[in-house]
């Protein structure tokens, strides 16, 4: 029987081949062969594998011979081809397409774009990082990607707005830290102040109160009077006709915080880890937890409070500093309600010299307040620029009035006696006693973190202002395009290296003083715009001596040598004034009205941010 089978299945083979001379298609052939095969069970599925092989032969010149037809009955209905695979990436598409349309919906009405505008933000920032990996590099043109960096993150910040110019704004006053195209453009963004239309705001205050706010006031001016990145002020009247400023946060601020605040870390954490392989993470969670309890208002309230309870234990400053009453039945999360003060804003110059006051008078009771709020009552506001200082004349004197309280720090007992203590140890030259607290801080370069907590140069560790630094600019002019890019990249390296090595312990850093370098910085442009009338080194230090002396756990003994130290410390620090006239002076008679002793101090900041730290800080990055 086998060889039998063996025998029909050569002669089948025999007709594929004939068949296929006479152009009949394989699989055709296969077709008819194989239903003959299969009904006389001729052959084994090892033959009819053959014979699938045999049919895809190619033709040759075989003689034709006539083969017996196939019935109709045992032919197969030919093939259609199916179109289900089709059909199932068309159902797929059209699900995406839904679900698509369906988010962006929900996330434009709803969730106020949220999820686009931080999609958007990892995209950018996405971008710059790679540029970054890609082109900074020895031989590149470092200011052309800087330029375009600064370009695209500013343009991010512009189309998002809301939390964004915030967090913007609170970069930009790390400007001394950064290449100069993003100090100048970055500086735009404290004249951003986008303002809601009064039906979004009626709405807010709806949600909070029940009432409109035309039912709540007997009058309230339906256009804002200020605008910021987080709130608008309108001016109102009570029903018993006092008259008040009514802060209302921007709409959307709310429903985009934490998605905002998302993208910011994970921005954060990118840069730290993979991209610049800088310590600035370690600070993000703190930033953030300040950042939320600013967007509340009820937080602000209760900071206003806190600081007028201080101020009234300070003889020397409750009566020249005042806090405006808070209507705490008209307060909330997203409405605060505060007295109306008329006075003239302390960035309106104009209007402050029209009115007769004196700038030595008001930096005086500017710096005293900031001096007093870090040093002894360690309730320090962090956000005192100059939209926020208002002064008027009351009862025949000059007074301050401090506003907007949503960004506070609260310093730990602890940390504020060592913070008074380094302050006084950079006057008297104790280098021990800056080292070690320093290095309990986890910071290196206790040098150069003396000079940054002071804002003028710290001598005693051996630094000085270079002078062939400071001229830099004149003579960089003369140098060859390329040497000018190997300047930079080295420069930029060496400020990426002496960052990692200043900050050596990022666990035992106090997260305090991201927040009191901000509100120094601050209070140091505030003088140097006004010309320097004060000596501001001198008043801060003596607060902080002061504060050693009225630390509340001292003994008697203990007490009486620290006021004996602090008035041997004013005569000290008192030396300080001779520097300070010598200033003054020299002003006078070279006629340099727009050059102050804060403006002698930033040029020798300059020289050594660019000698030691490779920063090289533009003429205004400390104004406020």
């Amino acid at each position: 029987m086998k060889s039998y089978r063996q025998f029909d299945a050569m002669q089948i083979a025999s007709n594929v081949r004939r068949m296929n001379n006479a152009g009949i298609g394989g699989y055709g052939r296969l077709a008819r062969c194989y239903g003959v095969v299969r009904e006389q069970k001729l052959l084994t599925s090892s033959h009819l594998r053959q014979l699938r092989r045999i049919a895809t032969l190619p033709p040759t010149h075989e003689e034709f011979s006539r083969i017996t037809a196939i019935p109709p009955k045992d032919l197969k209905p030919p093939r259609v081809k199916s179109h289900k695979g089709w059909r199932r990436w068309q159902r797929r598409v059209m699900l995406i397409g839904t679900v698509s349309g369906l988010t962006f919906a929900y996330d434009y009405y709803v969730n106020e774009s949220s999820l686009y505008r931080n999609l958007k933000c990892i995209v950018v920032l996405s971008i710059v990082a790679v540029d970054y990996k890609l082109n900074f590099n020895e031989g590149k043109d470092i200011d052309a990607l800087h330029s375009r960096v600064a370009n695209r993150v500013y343009d991010l910040i512009a189309s998002n707005g809301g939390l964004y110019i915030k967090l913007g704004q609170a970069l930009a006053m790390q400007a001394a830290v950064l290449p100069p195209v993003f100090q100048q453009k970055f500086a735009q963004l404290f004249d951003m102040a986008p303002q809601d239309s009064w039906s979004e705001v009626e709405k807010l205050f709806i949600k909070d109160f029940g009432k409109r706010p035309d039912e709540v006031f007997r009058y309230i001016d339906h256009r804002a009077v200020a605008s910021a990145s987080v709130a608008q002020v309108h001016k109102a009247q009570l029903k018993t006709g006092e008259w008040v400023a009514v802060k209302i946060q921007h709409p959307k601020i709310e429903k985009q915080v934490n998605w905002d605040l998302g993208a910011y870390r994970l921005v954060m954490y990118i840069y730290d880890r993979f991209i610049f392989d800088i310590p600035v993470y370690f600070t993000v969670d703190y930033t953030c937890n300040r950042l939320l309890t600013e967007i509340d208002f009820q937080n602000e309230a209760q900071n206003a409070e806190n600081m007028n309870s201080v101020l009234q234990t300070e003889p020397s400053l409750r009566k020249r500093v005042y806090i405006p009453k808070i209507y705490h039945n008209l307060t909330s999360r997203h409405v605060l309600t505060t007295e109306w003060i008329d006075g003239v804003s302390l960035s309106n110059r104009k209007e402050l010299d029209r009115a007769g006051f004196s700038k030595s008078q008001i930096m005086d009771i500017m710096i005293n307040l900031f001096a007093a709020q870090i040093f002894n009552w360690g309730v320090v506001h962090c956000d005192p620029h100059l939209g926020n200082q208002i002064f008027r004349r009351y009862d025949g004197r000059l007074q301050l009035v401090l506003i907007d309280h949503g960004l506070y720090i609260y310093e730990t007992p602890e940390f504020r006696q060592q913070y008074c203590e380094l302050w006084k140890n950079m006057f008297i030259f104790n280098d021990k006693a800056i080292r070690d607290i320093a290095r309990s801080w986890g910071i290196g370069s206790p040098e150069l973190f003396a000079s940054a907590t002071l804002l003028r140069p710290y001598k005693a560790g051996g630094i000085s202002p270079d002078r062939e630094q400071e001229e830099g600019v004149t003579t960089r002019s003369n140098e060859s395009q390329q040497s000018r890019k190997h300047e930079d990249f080295e420069m930029q390296m060496r400020m990426k290296g002496q960052l990692k090595q200043f900050i050596q312990d990022t666990n035992k850093m106090p997260l305090e003083l991201i927040f009191l370098g901000r509100n120094m910085r601050i209070v140091q442009g505030c003088n140097q715009l006004m010309g320097s009338p004060v000596n501001r080194i001198k008043i801060l230090a003596n607060w902080a001596s002061r504060s050693l002396a009225t630390l509340p756990d001292l003994t008697f003994r203990q007490r009486i040598r620290a006021w004996t130290n602090h008035i041997v410390f004013k005569f000290v620090v008192g030396l300080s004034d001779v520097g300070f006239w010598i200033a003054k002076i020299r002003r006078i008679v070279l006629r340099r009205e727009n050059e102050g002793f804060e403006d002698l101090l930033e040029r020798q900041m300059k020289g050594i941010a660019k000698k030691n730290f490779g920063i090289q800080i533009q003429d205004d990055a400390f104004a406020a």
